[in-house]
């Protein structure tokens, strides 16, 4: 019962299997024409994508940025630049995802890993190109890879990518 006297429902916690959804933040950090990658385990498997990770309960998205941000690279985020795409994915593991990519290139800072999940193993700045070539062989998934490559050649923001089980749905 509320405090006017209408009567409430219970809702139930949202079973995992069915949302609600993840929400994940991402950052490419640039500066001039460079982009910081960071080196990442997952499965068992070295895979290069850029700074990121979960949106934590209560927390704001661009408190998260900046968490993550500092926490893979040790860089701290001046400032959290505009969207430049999202991404949203559902697989089995993962029934619904939001990915949403800044394009940050106020940081400063030097490279130091500090992640405290012991995913991250490194991080780099590397020139555009040679970043490029290294998303382009990494082991990441294609809604890692391929929304970002893309951004990095064309620099349009606001897209948004949609993916089921790793392919493009139109």
């Amino acid at each position: 019962m509320t405090a006017n006297g209408t009567a409430t429902t219970a809702v139930p916690a949202p079973d995992p299997a069915t949302g609600p959804g993840v929400q994940v933040v991402a950052a490419l950090l640039r500066r001039d024409d460079h982009i910081v990658l960071v080196q990442e385990m997952r499965d068992g498997m070295e895979m290069w994508t850029v700074p990121g990770g979960g949106v934590e309960r209560g927390e704001l998205l661009t408190e998260a940025l900046v968490r993550e941000v500092k926490e893979e690279t040790g860089l701290n985020l001046r400032a959290v630049g505009p969207l430049a795409y999202l991404v949203n994915t559902t697989t089995d593991r993962y029934p619904s995802t939001v990915v949403l990519t800044f394009d940050c290139t106020e940081w400063d800072g030097e490279i130091a890993v500090h992640d405290p999940d012991g995913k991250v193993t490194g991080a780099v700045l590397l020139p555009l190109t040679e970043a490029k070539a290294v998303l382009a062989s990494s082991t990441a998934t294609r809604p890692e890879v391929e929304p970002l490559v893309d951004y990095l050649d064309n620099l349009s923001a606001g897209r948004l990518w949609s993916y089921r089980d790793d392919l493009p749905v139109e």
